[in-house]
């Protein structure tokens, strides 16, 4: 099976690397920058959960800062998505020259309306919906740090390929050791992952705190606040979410998994990169104002991250 993993970031490079290493692929990496270089030169290193040092002869490469080669044109049976959420709309147009017929589209970026993005390019019957929970963050260019082993959850919407349809796929994934989790609800799995992100990046990244801290009282009731105003939001658009104590149950369970992290915004921040702000909370109160419902702590976070951002 040919893959494509294009916006290839922290989890983007952990993907391509498990894959890599599996006899059954073939493996289409895209990336830009520093990172990207290193990649094509000198492999990936992935250390952390697994040590692991793959070659860059173990897989093709195009970098945006050149233009893409042509011999990847149609060469892809699936995709990943794996940039930050401003990128996605420019790599969808990549997929598009790197895809065939049936080439199916996995966007793993953060945030809502990407799902929706990805059918109307390519049609629902191509778009899979997918979320992972691997931690990963960047040591240096070309080395990743696998900080947590998590899942690549697929599920399936109207329309979207099925289990049955996707059975190739999901053995490619369970070989390679990104462990695939098949969810039924596709819109809930989207869901259920933003609501966790609204909750916990905003807040960390305001107070410059790593996850763990969120867990003092005070605190958690502002994470727990924010997420059900994002709660009720999915509700009316008719998302079958699990009732509010569950919620609440898996945002301390993800908080404590992750006690040690520094959130990707907080690190954006710092960094001075944009924020995925616009796909999370922004996106929380523009859904909620069509059906007249206020949400005022997700203003309120999305107006002081874009602020911070400014500086």
């Amino acid at each position: 099976m040919n893959i494509a993993v294009i916006g290839a970031g922290n989890i983007g490079t952990l993907i391509a690397a498990k894959l890599a290493i599996n006899d059954n692929t073939q493996v289409y990496v895209h990336g830009r920058g520093i990172h990207a270089a290193k990649l094509a030169i000198d492999g990936i290193t992935i250390a952390g959960i697994e040590n692991l040092s793959v070659n860059p002869n173990q897989y093709h490469i195009s970098l945006a800062d050149v233009e893409t080669n042509t011999v990847f044109d149609g060469i892809a049976d699936v995709i990943f998505i794996c940039s930050k959420a401003d990128d996605v709309a420019e790599l969808l147009t990549l997929a598009k020259q790197l895809s065939h017929s049936m080439t199916n589209i996995c966007v793993l970026s953060n945030g809502l309306g990407h799902l929706e993005s990805a059918i109307e390019e390519f049609g629902p019957h191509r778009v899979i919906p997918a979320t992972t929970t691997h931690g990963a963050w960047r040591k240096e260019p070309g080395v990743i740090q696998w900080a947590g082993s998590g899942a690549v959850n697929i599920g399936r919407t109207n329309n979207s390929p099925t289990r049955e349809q996707l059975s190739e796929f999901f053995d490619i994934l369970e070989q390679s050791g990104l462990n695939p989790n098949w969810i039924d609800d596709g819109a809930k799995l989207i869901w259920s992952k933003v609501l966790l992100n609204i909750a916990i990046n905003p807040i960390a990244s305001i107070t410059g705190r790593v996850n763990g801290d969120l867990l003092e009282p005070e605190m958690f009731e502002t994470c727990v606040e924010v997420m059900l105003e994002g709660a009720r939001v999915a509700r009316l658009e008719g998302v079958n979410l699990d009732d509010d104590d569950q919620l609440i149950a898996n945002l301390r369970l993800v908080i404590e998994q992750t006690q040690d992290n520094m959130c990707s915004m907080l690190q954006d921040i710092r960094n001075g990169r944009a924020t995925e702000i616009g796909f999370l909370n922004r996106m929380i109160v523009n859904k909620a104002e069509k059906y007249g419902l206020f949400t005022p702590l997700n203003q309120l976070l999305t107006r002081l991250i874009e602020d911070l951002t400014l500086y």
